[in-house]
């Protein structure tokens, strides 16, 4: 349960990668939210370095973002996700198991659905920071849900780079709070199998198929 809330906590940081964006023109936050969403197809991809924070530990990982492909590292587990496939490493266990992710799972797992969010239920308001320069989008669910009830988003003004994402689920319990801690935005495109499990570099895996 943990692993799999670090997995989430961790993907929601592709929210915050695709942020850079003329903010100060933004006058609700659904129209900041929606050019977030425009920006996300652009060419190249996005890389970040962040820290989870969650019941007082903390995970350090990385993501590679490409549209709705991702890799995502973080201690000891390898997410790959091709926009059908998803394949995920666990070292320590020296296993790799593949699913088909249903649009449901992606809603946990996939970054582009985690930017399509804000149009599925939730009611989008800005807060205060009381931090100069930093602006705050505050999104809470109106329907009933399982988890995820509320996104905080922490954005910096002035240098148009995302700060901090955190995550409330039920009653205002299971806290996530994501950090983000370096960032390279408009990179050079990557190719379809850099988001692909390749078995030839990891020799002795087994492959558990899920499908």
């Amino acid at each position: 349960m943990g692993r799999q809330i670090l997995i989430k906590g961790a993907l929601l940081v592709s929210l915050l990668l695709n942020c850079r964006f003329s903010i100060v023109n933004a006058q609700t936050p659904k129209e900041l939210l929606d050019e977030v969403v425009q920006r996300t197809f652009a060419n190249g991809h996005v890389e970040a370095a962040f820290t989870v924070y969650m019941d007082g530990a903390e995970t350090q990982g990385n993501i590679v973002v490409q549209g709705r492909k991702f890799v995502l590292r973080t201690a000891g587990l390898t997410t790959w996700f091709d926009g059908k496939t998803q394949w995920t490493l666990a070292e320590e266990n020296e296993e790799v198991s593949i699913s088909e992710p249903t649009d449901e799972e992606l809603q946990s797992l996939n970054p582009y659905a985690w930017m399509s969010l804000y149009q599925q239920g939730y009611e989008l308001k800005w807060g205060d920071t009381g931090v100069p320069g930093v602006r705050k989008v505050i999104m809470t669910t109106t329907v009933p849900r399982d988890e995820m009830q509320s996104i905080v988003l922490l954005i910096h003004q002035t240098e148009l780079y995302p700060v901090r994402l955190s995550m409330a689920g039920r009653g205002g319990l299971d806290v996530v709070v994501i950090d983000i801690d370096s960032y390279k935005v408009n990179q050079q495109p990557l190719p379809d199998e850099a988001f692909v499990f390749d078995k030839s570099k990891y020799p002795g895996i087994e492959v558990i198929d899920l499908r």
